[in-house]
């Protein structure tokens, strides 16, 4: 199956999300996940900063608003995500059929749980 790097943080290798990892927009158009955002933000007075990863350019907000309260959403990123999280929900339940029919000890979760911490970029 292909995978489409525009729908994922380029920070953390999430894929972007309509409630934890919103992909939001710096000033210079690049665009992160808002969890990453916050990680990178820092204040300093009565301003918040971000120095993009990429470009290193400086966006800048009032730091009496939430970081993803003053970014605008990546509403190309944003409309593909429900179509993108349709086809996930389909290979997850194809993924359970498969799992339930070839490996129903339950040894192996515990196993595939640390394997998931230990290697935690999600791809397991």
């Amino acid at each position: 199956m292909f995978i489409n790097e525009e729908l994922e943080c380029v920070v953390c290798c999430y894929k972007y999300s309509r409630s934890d990892r919103v992909p939001r927009v710096l000033h210079c158009s690049h665009t992160f996940c808002a969890v990453c955002l916050e990680k990178m933000s820092r204040q300093d007075g009565g301003i918040r900063f971000v120095s993009c990863p990429l470009c290193r350019w400086i966006t800048c907000t009032r730091a009496s608003l939430t970081l993803p309260g003053a970014l605008w959403v990546n509403t190309d990123i944003w409309d593909q995500i429900t179509e993108e999280q349709q086809w996930r929900k389909q290979d997850d339940v194809e993924d359970l059929d498969i799992k339930k029919t070839t490996l129903p000890d339950s040894r192996h979760s515990g196993f595939m749980s640390k394997l998931q911490k230990m290697f935690s970029c999600g791809l397991l």
